[in-house]
This record gives structure tokens, sequence and C-alpha cells, in this order.
């Protein structure tokens, strides 16, 4: 075996340089020099490859030259940049080919920071001084956002689900009579299909816990198909209660269904406050066919 060839050292080399495939490396920035290393000697209990450093400018050299890095946990208390500045510079600078974990630290958490946590995508928000505990839930929690990351890069991406949609419409008319079904439903139809859609959906949650069926990207379809057949408008809060997610996770899903082009989301002309959110016209296409023909299969029972 080649590993035979290698000293010690070249092994231990090589052991590293595949590690990061493994698991990503994690780096710390604050000031506080005490933080950075209680995270250190943390992060060294859980066998994470990690480096520390107290400046911004330190922590946007070291994430452009090491691509194994992709969790960033990042305090609030720093001068002149603070860690919600840090984490959209570097997102900035490394683009999309790399996907960034961020876990905020800060001495005292208020409503402010949490709504700028949503706005960075932040995994968590921890408070010093930093238990074992929440420390470790939160880098799980990392770890779990990067998965997910990756999973969009590779092509389980919710910007191909209108194509994915489109396809599953298609197979299913193929797999029917033959017949056209569009002349044949009506919208009392259409509607009362949707609805049975969603209330078995519903039903789930009654038997079984209803996290291991979170479905958001389905569920906002869902919600925003039955809001457009009744007339409604839909504010983005209402529509990610309707995902049954945190709603920090289904504000995510909104973010990206909305570029990807599959929502659109404009500000409530009589409540600037509140944004609205609906169905773009391909997508609720989309939705309408697919609903013909589950109305059609559902009738053939």
């Amino acid at each position: 075996m080649a590993s035979q060839a290698l000293t010690p050292q070249e092994q231990s080399g090589a052991l590293q340089t595949q590690a990061p495939a493994q698991m990503p490396s994690v780096l710390v920035v604050d000031n506080d020099r005490e933080c950075i290393s209680h995270c250190a000697r943390m992060l060294d209990d859980l066998n994470y490859r990690h480096n520390g450093v107290a400046s911004a400018r330190e922590a946007l050299e070291l994430l452009i030259q090491d691509p194994t890095i992709q969790i960033v946990v990042a305090s609030t208390q720093m001068p002149m940049v603070d860690g919600f500045v840090l984490v959209e510079e570097a997102r900035a600078r490394i683009g999309h080919t790399r996907p960034l974990a961020v876990i905020i630290t800060t001495d005292l958490v208020t409503t402010d920071l949490a709504v700028k946590g949503l706005h960075v995508e932040a995994v968590d928000l921890l408070c010093k001084p930093l238990g074992f505990e929440e420390y470790s839930s939160a880098l799980r929690r990392a770890n779990r956002y990067l998965g997910t990351r990756r999973a969009i890069a590779d092509g389980a991406s919710i910007s191909n689900f209108g194509q994915h949609l489109g396809r599953l419409v298609t197979m299913l008319e193929g797999a029917s009579l033959g017949t056209k079904t569009e002349g044949r439903a009506t919208d009392k139809d259409i509607s009362a299909t949707l609805r049975t859609i969603i209330s078995s959906r519903g039903l789930r949650s009654r038997y079984f816990p209803s996290q291991i069926f979170a479905d958001p990207a389905w569920d906002i379809l869902l919600d925003l198909t039955r809001a457009k057949l009744d007339g409604q408008q839909v504010s983005v809060s209402s529509v990610c209660i309707a995902a049954s997610v945190p709603m920090s996770t289904a504000l995510r899903w909104v973010k990206q269904m909305t570029e990807a082009g599959l929502l659109t989301r404009w500000t409530d002309p009589k409540d600037r406050r509140r944004d609205l959110i609906a169905l773009t016209d391909p997508t609720a296409d989309n939705m309408r066919e697919y609903l013909i023909v589950a109305h059609s299969a559902f009738s053939a029972l």
C-alpha cells in the first residue's frame, strides 16, 4: 500500500489533507483572547480543526486562504467590523463556491441581534460565557446546515423544483388512461383535491411526530396555491407558519424559492411593515396541472 511508504509525519500530513472532506474546519473570531482559548479547548475536545483570530481583517485573509473553513464563530463585540458585517463581507468575497455556516456569539442576546442573525442565516446565537453543551449543539446544527447547502449544490436545489413538478405531471399523465383531464376538472374539483392533500398532510401529525415529515417547500407551495384559489393575499409570516418548521428555516426556504423564481414577494402597500408573497405564474400553472392530474388519479380509485 502507498501509505506504507510514508513516514509518520507524512502519514499525519496526508490524514490532515483528507480530513476537511469529512469534518469542516472552524474559524473563531473574537477580540477576547480568553474566549478564543476557551473555544479552542472545546473544539479540541470535539475533534475539530480550528483557527482563532482577533480581527475581521485576519478572519477574511484566513477564509480566502483556507478553503476548509466552513464554520465561522463570530462575536458581535468587535471594533469597527462586528460578526454580522464580517459574515456578509466573507460571503461576498467567497461567492457561492463555498457554504459558510455561522454561529454568532454575544454578551447579551436581544431581539435586534436575533433579527440580524436571521438575515445572515446564522444557525445559532449564543450568549457568553459559552457552555460546552450549547456550543457542541450549535456545531451540530452548523454541520446540518452545511449538509443542506451541499445537497442544493449537488443538484437537489429547489431551483429545479418547478422542473421536477412538471416532470411529475407528465409522468402521471402518461400513467393515466391517455385522455386529457383538464376538460373534466373544474375549479371546484381542483380546490377540493388541494384541500384533501393539505388535510391528509395535517392528519399525519396526529399519529406521528411532525418533524419526520418536514417538507417546507411543498407546504409553502400548497398553502400559496390554496390562497390563489381562494383569492387571498398571504403575508410572508403566514406562509412561514404554514410550513410547519421553525421560522428561521421557513424564511430561508422562502428566500431560496423566491430567488429561484418559484415565488414573488413584495411590500404590502397598505402596511409597509410586512411583505406579501405569491406563486409566480409558471409555478401556479405547474401546481394547477399537478392538481388536475391528482384529481384524475383520486377519481379513478
